[in-house]
């Protein structure tokens, strides 16, 4: 498997991925903008361009990327002509780039084979990837942890090392009655989720979990064994885990136990992010955003980002004390004609008076309106 025709197949589809990235960020933003894309960088310029440019499937999709994974993969689409560096202009810092024609034709014809439409289908509309990582951390926990009580083996070393996940496996089994429930009925409970989905989800989300009778294999031995690329057997095991999530969600009443790990015991608003649920808590009670910043010890430049965030994800905040509606409209409109989301493209038609927080405003309420 270690073959150099696997490594380059395996080099194939993360070029792949990152055109798929690349594509609506060309001549928009840097390369260096894709890359935190797919580490799943939690700034907020991330956070906004993930929703400006609808690339929910890709946000951490390689959390454990490298800046020496990615430099590779930047070096070959170089090399193939698949993207070409440009300047934006003389008065730029940072240079973009395009994808090119080549490149665009490989994307489609790679995520064809690979169907990226079908295991990317429940990323497209939901910040989904960000709970990824909570759920199959529970999952596998607990299913380790039920196993061995089932057979009286309770000197297990955990596979699970995070110390909120512990915690959150010993409150769940923490008296008899809870660890019964949970030894009587998981088993039945979690054939029932998995057996819809596609064999291949299936097989890998099982082969990983680990019990009193089985140690979980890491997807590169699972990709090892089937011959196939360790990148892409990432596709199907997250296809399996979102569906997952989603269908413990919508039918928590037939997966009463298995519904509580997808649970989210948020004291803010569950569609923002911590800190910004806290300051979206102060604007509503009436706070300025330089109010909101000295309140609460922050710079007002990470209040603007957050304003941007309530904007995008709460259609019902109403932003008309920082921008008007006919300012807005015209932002939109100026955006669209110039066919770009670039923030100084669009200053640079617009009054001199208008900010770069009403732009960002303006654009991220109308990537809200597409996504809700």
């Amino acid at each position: 498997m270690n073959s150099p025709n696997s490594a380059g197949l395996e080099l194939d589809f993360l070029c792949t991925i990152a055109l798929n990235v690349m594509i609506p960020l060309s001549n928009e933003r840097t390369l260096q903008a894709a890359f935190y894309i797919l580490r799943g960088r939690k700034a907020n310029q991330t956070l906004q361009d993930v929703h400006l440019y609808n690339l929910y499937p890709y946000y951490r999709m390689f959390p454990r990327f490298t800046k020496e994974d990615w430099d590779k993969i930047v070096s070959t689409l170089l090399q193939k002509e698949f993207i070409r560096p440009i300047s934006r202009d003389e008065h730029a810092k940072k240079s973009t780039f395009v994808v090119t024609q080549a490149g665009k034709d490989f994307a489609q014809a790679e995520s064809e084979r690979y169907q990226l439409d079908y295991w990317l289908a429940p990323f497209t509309q939901s910040d989904m990837a960000e709970r990824l990582g909570l759920f199959w951390l529970r999952l596998h926990l607990l299913v380790q942890t039920v196993s061995h009580l089932l057979v009286g083996e309770l000197g297990f070393v955990p596979v699970v090392s995070d110390k909120h996940t512990q915690r959150w496996v010993r409150t769940e089994l923490q008296d008899h009655t809870a660890r019964e429930t949970w030894q009587g009925h998981l088993e039945e409970e979690l054939y029932a989720l998995l057996q819809p989905l596609p064999a291949e989800a299936q097989e890998l989300i099982i082969a990983q979990l680990s019990g009193a009778a089985q140690v979980g294999k890491t997807l590169g031995q699972l990709a090892q064994k089937k011959r196939e690329t360790p990148s892409y057997l990432h596709l199907p095991f997250r296809y399996g885990l979102a569906a997952s999530i989603l269908r413990l969600q919508r039918e928590p009443e037939q997966f009463p136990l298995l519904s509580r790990l997808v649970i989210q015991n948020h004291k803010f608003d569950s569609r923002l992010t911590d800190s910004a649920a806290k300051t979206y808590e102060l604007i509503q009670r009436g706070l300025g955003k330089t109010e909101v910043a000295g309140r609460r010890g922050i710079k007002e430049s990470t209040v603007e980002d957050h304003l941007v965030e309530m904007a995008l994800r709460c259609p019902e905040w109403d932003f008309s004390a920082y921008l008007s509606k006919e300012l807005g409209e015209t932002i939109v409109q100026t955006s669209e004609q110039l066919q770009t989301s670039r923030l100084r493209m669009i200053k640079d038609h617009l009054d001199q008076s208008v900010s770069y927080l009403q732009i960002r405003l303006a654009l991220a309420r109308r990537q809200g309106e597409k996504v809700t």
